[in-house]
């Protein structure tokens, strides 16, 4: 196999956010104004910068959980000054070293059972200003200590400096050492330079290389395996990490640019996973990306966005991980008053077995010399531990002590020479916890707790902890208790005694009762709670059906695992890629002209399926473009359409590509015509042009179900309704009291939100005779801009808006509920420029990009916790403008793509397809390309929409061509109850995919397999590349969301494969009989012949034999069969098709899985 195609077994690294119980918060940070990473870890405890005057640090023993106020944790008051720099010996995990810009540089001891003390103190010179230290990565009591224009190498043990080593231009920042602990790199000048030293043959640097060009507060370097990674700034102040090959110095292999901030990325490496984890200093990113040996150097695996910004970061020692959860490493952020710890975690089928692969031996506790031995030229590497469980263990630490007050607040005391002198090992450090080896019997099971509901219906779950606690005191050798070579109280400190705590935590799942659906709302205006108030118990809407198909409420409402492997849902999407129209040709160049002040109401360009339409600098100028005609644009006057005012909004009619909707300040919309036989266009008139009035028009937006209609907002908080085509206004309303920011429709078309300056959210039902409004109250922080649209079946409203401190965040609101509940709020990032959302239905896939980003971040929307599943981000290197997106049909399913758009920037308009990397593309992939939601066509006229003569619901349509096979083959047949089966007649459907069934004679209700044979010569509907639609209600998708799991909790996997037995359909061709096999008998080894041939009469059985042997096939459960809507008043008379429950696409051996892993017996499925 070629190299490209080898997958990384790291590649899936997921960062798992933890609960807040599980996070230590209410810790006194406070804003740091520091140069260095603000928290280090050990294997024991955790030292991170604290607020108050003069060099404190906060002390936490690993695994410290809860709050943790000023009493709570241990202070060491370090220096008189701020602290410098800090961190930990690399083999000694109870020895903490401080430097400051004024005192020498001094070692404490830090202890779970007293108050750290300080060991020793090391003064590198008179007038010396330290600025950062790093231990070595390989001896003991070896520190490098970075001053202002000059290095030393001290020896801890002596209280000496050994070597002092210069040719630093400015004062160092950064430094560390090669894992042979044989280079030092340091990083000076803020970033510019980077010089490299072997100290032990020279004092001069034995390599100089060219940093970053930026002016850059602060810079990073970083040993990385045979790579030197460097993180600093570009000239434009955007975050840039360099990598540099050890084996040829000179210029950089990889060059990086990520965001524009004025926050340092603070670097950090596994060199056991080669993982490379870039926390984004001030921001609330955290990138994660693979080292390889080839281009790319740096590969990326993940970009999480953390809930609060991060003032410092370290990863945690690979000894204390938890491997029987996968956990391969844990990231350590520090927050203004939390730290949070995120594991990362490698996702497997199952963590009953130590995973090798994932857990080569690493460095244990042990050094591979000791100073003076290094010194000498000794190269000895740290011997290599297991972390096995015959060997370590991956339970939690132990719980801490509870430290006094008078403790927490007092001073450390140095410790007297006397008593740091009674024992003297010889340099070799034995101060690592002994740990219990554990039981293979003791393997952790997956905890399936969910986190409570913000209304709080649902019920605590119960849980039930046994823990064991067995404590073991660690017995310094002989070895450790002999005095040679040097004496120094730092070898002298002694292990203090491990306690090991073993959990196994067993965890009830939670059942919730069913939540019926009342009667319909009555009031016409519904105030919710104000924001940040608890909200009170909520009636939910009855926007649809009521859920009552299923017979099997306790197992279709219990709480399922998010993930078989991790608890954590991931999205198929998640490895989306973006593929510029510069690499494909696709783009127009050599633009001009680009109107860069636009309000922020509007989203700037737009594009139908045949042209793209942007605002040019001018009075109303726009630019119409043949997007199926890109290249280079000539030189001289931009051709364009001129409206005579400024632009305010534009928008395409989605039923009509050739007709562009023009808003305009003076009130005003124009309606253009295009075609290609058009002349020069600034000739050109408008096709119709309708005056609202006096106010300046805010937002356009096309009705997506009935022709000619637009919903126009207003800048006097105005919404109205108007026909086009007839220039005919149908509503006017009005709620807000301030200017109206976005108003969207739902994709049904029956509601229409919006949200204003007033920071309320208003949902409006125009179309009832009552015409209802549901309202919420301070929905966004800053009204400068904002976005809503709506999402997950119109389930849920979201809402894109700003904070006052410039974050931009998303906002979730449950569309169900009379108050429109608060659902949950994700924090993007922090810019000046608001977020542009685009949501597509089918995929649930939100787009956001903001003008000037580089970045289109990507989630994937559900209806449930974590409500937001990230995927890969898009990136360029030129900001934005402005993204507009197809419709579905313009996506070249065949090659995976699921989104087509436009990307505009100063001087080019791009085309960019998003696509999902798949092996197989010759099938058509079903797990990605559900029924999609047609929104190119028309299902009635403004005027039959507002008068209640028509209320159409959404057509779906399938997206596979003509002689394609599907990834995952239809189900083999509808199971019909006998209690639904009509008493007259039964006509299958070829659509539908209904076949009839035979009553059983005693009328009892069994569930049968219907098994239609597929003539090879005959053709369906339904295959053809515009088959008839099929009308698919919202109300029709809810209760299939609600019944089945939804299809972005599929774990991925290749279907063709897995349903190739499935495809192999027992038929008996009979004419116009068919075999239906009885499922209820006990032993399932029946089968009857049923005559179809009269439509008009009641299919009758014929006889009934033995059922032949033949391949296993998926039994389909009744609960999985959902009502599919027949056209029909009489709603008794539905019939039960799979087809429906499989436009989810549900993964059967999925769902069986998570069933066996929680005992359920698949027997339950049919009660």
């Amino acid at each position: 196999m070629a190299w490209r195609f080898t997958a990384s077994k790291f590649k899936n690294t997921t960062p798992k956010i933890p609960k807040k119980e599980d996070t230590i918060f209410d810790v006194p940070v406070g804003n740091l104004s520091c140069t260095n990473d603000g928290i280090h870890a050990s294997a024991d405890f955790l030292a991170f910068h604290i607020e108050g005057e003069g060099g404190k640090l906060g002390v936490l023993p690993i695994g410290a959980k809860g709050r943790r106020t000023r009493n709570d944790i241990w202070i060491i008051a370090a220096h008189g000054e701020q602290v410098s720099d800090f961190g930990f010996m690399t083999y000694a995990d109870q020895l903490l070293a401080t430097c400051s810009r004024d005192e020498p540089v001094k070692i404490w001891k830090l202890s779970r059972d007293s108050s750290p003390q300080l060991a020793t103190e090391v003064d590198v010179g008179a007038g010396v200003i330290t600025e950062c230290l790093r231990a070595h990565s390989t001896a003991d009591n070896i520190l490098a200590v970075g001053s202002h224009n000059s290095a030393y190498i001290t020896d801890i043990s002596t209280k000496r400096v050994a070597i002092e080593l210069s040719g630093i231009t400015d004062k160092v920042q950064s430094m560390d050492w090669s894992e042979d602990g044989r280079l030092l790199a340091v990083s000076g000048d803020k970033g510019r330079q980077i010089v490299v030293y072997d100290p032990r043959a020279s004092t001069e640097p034995i390599q100089t290389l060219e940093g970053h060009g930026g002016m850059g507060r602060e810079a990073r370097v970083l040993f990385a395996g045979n790579r030197l990674i460097s993180t600093g700034f570009t000239t434009k102040r955007i975050q840039e990490v360099r990598a540099y090959d050890t084996g040829k110095w000179g210029a950089p292999i990889h060059t990086q640019e990520f965001v524009s901030t004025t926050g340092v990325l603070i670097p950090h490496y596994d060199p056991d996973t080669r993982l490379v984890f870039l926390s984004g200093k001030g921001t609330n990113k955290l990138f994660m990306l693979e080292l390889q040996d080839r281009q790319p150097y740096l590969s990326h695996v993940f970009e999480l966005t953390l809930p609060e910004q991060t003032l410092g970061a370290t990863v945690g020692a690979k000894r204390r991980v938890h491997v029987m959860d996968g956990e391969v490493d844990t990231y350590y952020q520090l927050t203004k008053n939390s730290i949070v710890p995120t594991p990362c975690i490698v996702p497997r089928r199952s963590y009953r077995d130590f995973h090798t692969d994932l857990f080569p031996d690493t460095r244990g506790a042990e050094p591979g010399c000791n100073g003076n031995e290094w010194l000498s030229g000794t190269n000895a590497m740290p011997p290599k531990i297991s972390l096995g469980p015959s060997t370590t263990s991956s339970s939690p630490p132990p719980p801490e002590p509870m430290p006094p007050v008078q403790q927490a607040v007092a001073p450390p005391r140095p410790m007297s020479m006397s008593s740091a002198n009674n024992v003297i090992p010889n340099g070799k450090s034995t101060n690592a916890p002994a740990v219990a080896a554990a039981r293979k019997e003791e393997v952790r099971e997956l905890d399936y707790g969910v986190v409570e509901k913000e209304n709080g219906s649902s019920a605590a779950a119960a849980r039930s902890n046994g823990i064991v606690k067995s404590t073991t005191a660690h017995t310094p050798s002989a070895e450790t208790n002999s005095t040679q070579g040097d004496s120094s109280p730092i070898s002298s400190i002694s292990p203090d005694p491990i306690t090991v705590v073993s959990a196994v935590a067993h965890s009830a799942p939670r059942v919730t009762p069913a939540s019926p659906v009342t009667g319909s709302v009555s009031t016409p205006n519904v105030v919710g709670p104000a924001f940040g108030e608890k909200p009170k118990e909520t009636a939910p809407v009855n926007f649809r059906k009521p859920i009552g198909a299923s017979n099997r409420v306790p197992l279709s409402q219990r709480v399922r695992p998010k993930s078989c492997v991790v608890g954590q849902i991931t999205s198929k999407f998640r490895h989306v890629d973006g593929q510029q129209g510069t690499k494909s040709g696709q783009v127009f160049s050599n633009l001009r002209n680009v109107n860069t002040r636009l309000p922020p109401e509007s989203n700037g360009v737009c594009c139908s399926n045949k042209y793209a339409a942007v605002p040019l600098a001018g009075l109303g100028v726009v630019g119409i473009y043949d997007v199926d005609a890109p290249g280079k644009l000539p030189d001289g006057v931009m051709d364009g359409i001129y409206n005579k005012s400024t632009i305010t909004d534009l928008q395409w009619n989605p039923f009509d590509e050739s007709q562009l909707a023009v808003g305009t300040d003076c009130g005003q919309i124009n309606l253009w015509r295009f075609s290609e036989s058009d002349g020069p266009r600034n000739e050109m008139e408008p096709e119709k042009t309708i005056k609202i009035g006096g106010e300046k028009i805010t937002s356009l937006r096309w009705h997506p179900l009935a022709a000619n209609l637009m919903a126009v907002a207003l800048s006097n908080s105005t919404i109205e309704l108007w026909d086009v085509d007839e220039g005919r206004l149908y509503s006017r309303f009005v709620n807000h009291t301030g200017g109206i920011l976005s108003i969207a429709w739902s994709a049904g078309g029956q509601r229409i939100a919006s949200v204003g300056k007033d920071a309320k959210l208003f949902v409006h039902e125009p179309a009832t005779a009552e015409h209802r409004v549901y309202e919420r109250n301070a929905v966004v922080e800053s009204t400068r801009a904002a976005r809503v649209l709506f999402a997950c079946d119109d389930r849920i409203v979201i809402v894109v808006g700003m904070t006052k401190s410039s974050q931009r965040q998303v906002q979730m609101y449950d569309a169900t509920t009379t108050d429109l509940r608060h659902i949950y709020t994700q924090v993007i990032d922090s810019a000046t420029q608001p977020l542009v959302p685009h949501y597509d239905y089918d995929s649930n896939v939100l787009f956001l990009s903001g003008k000037g980003d580089r970045f289109v971040n990507m989630f994937e929307v559900i209806y449930d916790s974590p409500y937001l599943l990230p995927l890969a981000p898009f990136m360029s290197p030129v900001g934005s403008q402005g993204i507009a997106f197809h419709h579905k049909i313009k996506c070249n399913v065949m090659a995976v793509e699921f989104q087509v758009c436009w990307r505009l920037s100063d001087k080019n308009l791009e085309q960019i397809v998003f696509r999902v990397p798949r092996i197989k593309k010759d099938v058509f992939q079903d797990d990605l390309f559900p029924d999609a939601l047609v929104t190119w066509e028309p299902l009635t006229t403004a005027a039959k929409w507002m008068t209640g003569q028509e209320t159409p619901l959404p057509v779906f349509r399938s997206l596979k061509p003509d002689g394609i096979s599907s990834s995952i083959p239809r189900p083999i047949a509808a199971a019909i109850r006998h209690s639904d089966m009509p008493t007259s007649s039964a006509t299958p459907s070829s659509s539908s995919g209904v076949t009839p069934t035979a009553s059983s004679s005693s009328g009892a209700q069994h569930h049968h397999h219907s098994h239609h044979h597929h003539h090879p010569t005959s053709t369906s509907s339904s295959s053809s590349s515009h088959p008839t639609p099929i009308a698919r209600n919202m109300q029709s998708c809810a209760v299939e969301s609600a019944h089945t799991p939804d299809r972005q909790q599929v774990r991925e996997r290749n279907h063709h494969d897995e349903w190739s037995t499935e495809e192999e359909e027992e038929s008996a061709e009979t004419g116009d009989s068919e075999y239906f096999t009885d499922e209820n008998q006990s032993s399932q080894d029946h089968q009857f012949l049923v005559d179809l041939s009269d439509e008009g009469a009641e299919p009758r059985v014929l006889k009934e034999e033995p059922k032949e042997e033949a391949e296993p096939r998926v039994r389909i459960p009744a609960c999985l069969l959902t009502p599919k809507d027949n056209g029909e008043e009489d709603e008794d008379d539905e019939d039960y098709d799979v087809a429906a429950s499989w436009s989810t696409k549900i993964d059967m051996d999925t769902r069986l899985e998570q069933d066996q892993m929680e005992g359920v017996d698949e027997t339950e499925w049919n009660q």
